[in-house]
């Protein structure tokens, strides 16, 4: 497309009206989109945060009780090992609790439209 068919269209789109017109809302509509979008990834970066806290935490209190204490820990991994399913499926229920605090409550609360103030 060459500089002159460019102007031409550029000059045509100014002097006709558009065939749609936004809403007096518009602009607050994709603010609030781009802040939930963002408020999204900065509560699942925190999520994942605070995950990685826990389980170093975590690995780092094994370690310890490993140091102190073989046996124990020996006894709780056989434990775990010998109850697989319900070990699994209390860390997933955790960690589902865990993710619905920290990510889908805020998320289910905060996309509730606010009421319209009232006028007196």
């Amino acid at each position: 497309m060459e500089n002159k068919e460019l102007d031409y269209i550029i000059e045509k789109s100014f002097r006709t009206k558009p065939d749609f017109y936004l809403p007096a809302d518009f602009a607050q509509k994709v603010t609030l989109s781009v802040v939930r979008r963002e408020q999204l990834k900065n509560d699942l970066y925190e999520y994942l945060y605070l995950t990685g806290v826990l389980l170093s935490l975590l690995s780092v209190a094994v370690g310890l009780y490993y140091y102190i204490d073989k046996e124990l820990v020996m006894r709780t991994l056989a434990f775990a090992s010998g109850n697989v399913i319900q070990v699994v499926l209390t860390v997933f229920i955790l960690n589902f609790i865990f993710f619905t605090d920290r990510v889908l409550l805020r998320l289910l609360f905060r996309s509730l439209p606010l009421p319209p103030p009232k006028e007196g």
